[in-house]
């Protein structure tokens, strides 16, 4: 009997040690909500080689935020053009702008500290992001 108890308690320690501590202040991977930080910003000019550029002056911000139906609400002023999302896979997202009647597919890459979010384009363009 003594062999059975010490055998369960050793697996329920090992099980204990062995899970992953995740820290509760951010979003683990493949959250894209929260509040980040513009950070760099790339437009090619068509010869789809033009680095991103770091981005000078005043701080600018993008916030995503959960709404109602599955969707999302853009705020902030680092792409003020945009208002709502809709997650649609672990890469696209369906983004509705002031400039467009038509949802357009932007690509996104996130993790727990970056964002990165590409707009369809030819030329290649897109925004970097760290968390606030």
């Amino acid at each position: 009997m003594k062999k059975i108890v010490l055998l369960i308690l050793a697996t329920a320690g090992l099980l204990y040690i062995s899970c992953k501590k995740t820290d509760k202040g951010i979003d683990g991977p493949g959250e894209v909500y929260g509040k980040w930080k513009l950070t760099e910003t790339r437009f090619d000019i068509g010869s789809g080689n033009t680095p991103y550029q770091k981005v000078t002056g005043e701080a600018k911000y993008l916030v995503l935020s959960k709404s109602a139906d599955n969707a999302g609400k853009f705020e902030g002023d680092a792409i003020p053009d945009l208002f709502s999302f809709r997650i649609l896979d672990s890469v696209k997202m369906e983004v509705s702008s002031n400039t467009y009647k038509t949802p357009l597919i932007y690509y996104y890459k996130v993790s727990a500290k970056s964002l990165q979010l590409n707009p369809p384009c030819f030329e290649g363009c897109g925004y970097r992001f760290v968390r606030e």
